[in-house]
């Protein structure tokens, strides 16, 4: 048959082309089925390196040409510099290089050509460097590719990665000749999407229609405990928010892929339940948990192998003393050995690191050879990370650390000197099944995460049971995680002293882990992809394996004939998982099975099953137990305390809105390119752990008022699993903490496009009927804010010119206004000149005509309505409330220091908008204009809660009691703060005041 695999990276046979673990995968399964007589084209791009390449390897120059246009259509919210739409028109060549009856084309553009030092776009390049497209310029380019070049009989389209070749199955689900297979071979987030509109646009272009809503549905609403639990996981590496304008591709893939592949059968079980991770509950409310269910017999489990020239190398011909002294290690030590791509979080590398730190700082004897390969493209290794090489060098003869991609001769060296292998993956978005099977082959002893991805590789299993192979660390789901840490300084410890005082149990374990990993080879791997693949071009139907939908407990996708085929199995799975109406199928139900049935439930914390078996086996002392897991007291001060009980619980953390900060000092922003992590978005809600008060008990305060008048728990439980629990709690009626909401009207309360959206207004409306007022504090002039006042329906005091003027928008009457002094004006102008240069000016006139004037470059953001002169003199002409400085080169902050440090004493100078520095008359801030305003509605500075985004409002967010930065505000605002709000295009006021004093439906 004929196989096209399509990669975006295949540098098994050429370390210049490999940046991570997908090459090995590629390149050895494109060899295995050459070998066995079927053609294998692999299209890859030539990610600038054919010259290099060509160095090396026999590249022919093929007569393919194609000249073509690819849209990019940008997301304006990403890109908002760029424009709409931008037509990149490219010349696609191709090359040719026949290696091991493997053909590989190389494309070859301007766009492929890029970034030959890395091959992948950096992390946070979206939004600002179009180089960002390069994968999917790959997709358009491969796709014409294969349609022209490589079309003519029945093939096989094997897609590695989704992002990278999302759009294949749609574009070849009409052609009969083509079969597309996708691998799934990391486990990024199902949630994933892309921009709708480009897709639509490619779609169009390449006359193909497909149906972009059947993967979407529904939002869960605002204050759901799935609406939290996604503000929640946005911030990990689980899950990703996206707005409506954009399309879920992995559950595309699903709908429109023959074949969808996994790298074990651990990774195809995690991404079709995620059962027993924080993401299970959100998962099973998504469409694309019910497209895997619907979809479940395209899932295919390849597996992942060694290569056959490692196998073939004999660890005890390695001469581990030269080797280790090589290195400047002592041979006399255990040796821990790791070997991957540099990924700081979810590789688990910082927590390894960390653990190294301490367990050499503790005086264990043991060397260390730690590989964090940072290069691509065949480039110099730049250094990842300085706190990983200071480790390093407090500890010389202990610790080998190396940036650099290894060959396949090095890094068998040293994994045959290894005595254990140390992989802690995070969020299972690594496997390591390749590294660590490879360590594994060669003897050393894993310790690594007892995930589902590599759970065949046995080191989860007890340490009693004859096939188990090492030591397991639990699951962890948050960047540098101390758990983790400590697991891992433990396990090391432990792995040092069994080596030295139990050579007998270390060598059982070094021979089983030697004995298992040999299993998995790619001939293997291979010979399960070929039976799908002839079955597909055969036509032959596949189904999913019934033992399969009972361990995930999928018992309504049972076929009829199985519940009496498989009834002990079902049985058995139902029992684990709680679940009564499957049980009660299979067996009777008795009193004594809904007790162990209840039990099952309770201790996986699965309290509405729970609930359920209690009410049918009409138990009241089980539904008390239920309800009495948690309890809210009330203080003298009014504060609310939980307490929660749960005598499986390990950690228990509530959900609150906040900002996650990251550790001080974890990566530069040099690092975090290197580290190929794109770090989540904060997305205003953190974890908060309980205190532990005793065994199973935990207590905690809890912040504000709670949304929906429930309380969200995360649970880790003894055994590893980590859920929900969602409870009431009492009192959120009460009256509101605050009765004065101060908000800054731009990039606060008005969204970027000037509006207020009907949820930010519905907050304000709750807070009014809770007893609260609204008090709009702007830098505006009372006339330049009269449209956005009446936009929100205000009839109240405004608080405007940075606090110079006090307005009564109900009565379009100016209270008071203060005038910045003409002489001191001008005298500001010199000063300021004499120190940084000329300087462009604007002036704001007193009302009742409040004109802004301003000089002809004044910023080059003139706008409608303002009155531009080139003679200065007319600056001075009327009374003026405040001076706007603006300098064409100077950086505004270092406009507003100069003025401050120069003039201070006689004005006020606030930074309030980019470009701009404001002079006002001495004594003027928002602050002291919100108190006058506070004064006349009878409340104080501990009774308000303010909001604001720029250095102009700190003395604002100081003043009240409760300060809130919104998530898009001044660094100078955002860390002096209370709280950082999610951003003004994210209705971050809205969510806080839905916090503080609740929701509209949820009052009536």
């Amino acid at each position: 048959m004929h196989i096209i695999h399509f990669a975006f990276e295949c540098g098994g046979f050429d370390n210049r082309l490999m940046r991570g673990g997908l090459s090995p995968l590629v390149w050895n399964l494109s060899r295995e089925y050459a070998a066995r007589g079927h053609r294998v084209s692999l299209v890859t791009p030539a990610h600038g390196l054919l010259d290099t390449l060509r160095r090396d390897h026999p590249i022919e120059d093929l007569p393919y040409l194609h000249e073509h246009r690819v849209p990019l259509v940008l997301d304006p919210k990403v890109w908002p510099d760029h424009p709409a739409e931008i037509t990149l028109e490219l010349t696609t060549r191709a090359h040719r290089l026949r290696r091991d009856g493997v053909d590989v084309y190389f494309l070859s553009d301007s766009y492929l050509d890029l970034l030959p030092d890395r091959l992948y776009p950096p992390p946070g390049t979206e939004g600002t460097d179009l180089a960002h497209f390069k994968p999917l310029v790959f997709q358009v380019a491969g796709a014409r590719f294969i349609q022209r070049y490589l079309h003519g009989e029945e093939a096989v389209v094997h897609g590695f990665e989704p992002y990278y070749h999302y759009l294949l199955p749609l574009l070849f689900a009409g052609d009969p000749s083509l079969r597309t297979v996708s691998t799934v071979a990391a486990n990024a987030p199902v949630t994933q999407k892309v921009y709708r509109p480009q897709v639509e646009r490619l779609l169009d272009m390449f006359g193909v229609h497909a149906d972009l809503d059947a993967p979407e549905g529904p939002p869960p609403a605002e204050d759901s405990p799935e609406a939290t639990m996604a503000r929640v996981l946005t911030g990990t590496r689980m899950h990703v928010e996206y707005g409506p304008d954009h399309v879920a591709f992995m559950p595309l893939v699903l709908a429109h892929a023959d074949l969808v592949d996994f790298v074990s059968p651990g990774q195809r079980d995690y991404c079709s339940t995620f059962r027993d991770t924080p993401f299970e509950d959100l998962f099973r409310a998504l469409p694309v948990s019910r497209m895997l269910r619907e979809q479940a017999h395209k899932l295919l489990m390849g597996g992942c192998g060694i290569s056959g020239s490692w196998l073939a190398r004999d660890p005890r011909a390695v001469d581990r003393e030269a080797v280790l002294r090589s290195l400047g290690l002592d041979p006399a030590l255990p040796v821990f050995y790791h070997a991957a791509r540099y990924a700081v979080h979810h590789k688990g590398q910082l927590e390894l690191v960390r653990a190294v730190e301490d367990v050499l700082a503790g005086g264990t004897e043991a060397a260390f050879v730690l590989r964090f390969a940072t290069s691509g493209g065949g480039q110099a290794a730049p250094a990842g990370n300085a706190y990983f090489r200071s480790v390093a060098d407090r500890y010389p003869g202990r610790i080998y650390l190396d940036w650099r991609l290894a060959d396949e001769d090095t890094l068998f060296e040293q994994a045959a000197c290894a005595d254990f292998c140390v992989f802690p993956s995070k969020f299972e978005l690594d496997g390591f099944l390749i590294a660590q099977a490879e360590a594994m082959a060669c003897g050393a002893v894993p310790i690594a995460t007892a995930q589902s991805v590599t759970a065949h590789f046995g080191h989860a299993l007890p340490p009693h049971d004859p096939r188990a192979t090492g030591f397991s660390l639990p699951g962890s789901f948050r960047d540098d995680d101390p758990s983790l840490a400590g697991a891992l300084a433990e396990r090391i410890r432990q792995a040092a002293a069994l080596r030295r005082a139990a050579p007998e149990d270390y060598a059982r374990l070094s021979a089983n882990s030697r004995a298992t990993a040999r299993q998995f080879t790619w001939a293997w791997s291979a010979g399960l992809r070929l039976t799908a693949f002839e079955d597909l071009l055969r036509g032959r139907p596949r189904t999913f394996p019934v033992e399969d939908a009972v361990r995930y407990g999928w018992f309504d996708a049972l076929p009829a004939a199985a519940w009496d085929r498989h009834r002990e199995p079902i049985a058995r799975s139902a029992a684990a998982l709680g679940d009564t109406a499957a049980y009660g199928r299979c067996a009777p139900l008795d009193e004594e099975a809904y007790e162990r049935l209840f039990e099952a439930a309770y201790a996986r914390a699965d309290f509405e099953r729970c609930a359920e078996t209690a009410r049918e086996a009409g138990r009241a002392d089980w539904a008390a137990r239920v309800r009495g897991r948690h309890r809210v007291l009330r203080d003298a001060a009014g504060r609310r305390h939980l307490e929660y009980r749960h005598p499986h619980a390990r950690h228990v953390e509530l959900a609150v809105p906040g900002t996650g900060a990251s550790p001080a000092g974890l990566e530069s922003p040099a690092e975090a390119v290197a580290s190929d992590e794109v770090v989540p978005a904060d997305s205003g809600m953190v974890l908060t752990p309980l205190t532990a008060a005793a065994e199973g008990v935990f207590r905690g305060v809890v912040p504000g008022s709670p949304v929906g008048g429930r309380l969200l728990l995360m649970l880790t439980l003894a055994s590893g699993r980590v859920t929900w629990d969602t409870v009431p709690c009492e009192g959120f009626a009460d009256p509101p903490l605050f009765r004065l909401v101060a908000t800054d009207l731009d990039g606060t309360l008005l969204r970027s496009d000037q509006t207020v959206s009907d949820r930010t207004l519905r907050a304000l409306a709750r807070a009014a009927e809770a007893g609260a007022r609204h008090l709009v504090v702007t830098g505006r002039p009372a006339t330049a804010c009269k449209q956005y006042l009446a936009a929100l329906g205000y009839r109240g005091l405004a608080v405007c010119g940075q606090g110079a003027q006090l307005y009564d928008a109900g009565t379009d009457r100016l209270l008071t206004s203060a005038s910045l002094d003409l002489d001191v004006a001008r005298e500001v102008v010199e000063r300021v000149e004499a120190a940084l240069g000329p300087l462009e000016l604007g002036v704001v006139t007193a009302p009742p005509e409040s004109r802004f004037k301003v000089t002809p470059r004044f910023g080059e953001r003139v706008r409608h309505g303002w009155d531009v002169t080139t003679d200065r003199g007319l600056l001075w002409t009327d009374p003026i409330d405040k001076l706007v400085l603006h300098h064409t080169s100077v950086p505004e902050e270092e406009v507003e220091s100069v003025a401050r440090s120069l003039c201070g004493d006689k004005v006020t100078v606030v930074h309030s908008v980019r470009g701009m520095v404001e002079v006002l008359p001495a004594g003027t801030t928002k602050a002291a204009g919100v108190e006058r305003a506070a004064r006349l509605l009878g409340c104080d500075a501990a009774e308000t809660v303010a909001f604001g985004d720029m250095p102009n409002d700190i003395p604002l967010l100081a003043w009240a009691g409760y300060g809130v930065a919104v998530g898009n505000a001044h660094p100078a605002l955002r860390a002096m703060a209370d709280e950082i709000a999610p951003g003004n295009d994210e209705d971050g006021v809205a969510v806080v005041l839905e916090r503080l004093f609740g929701t509209a439906e949820r009052a009536s």
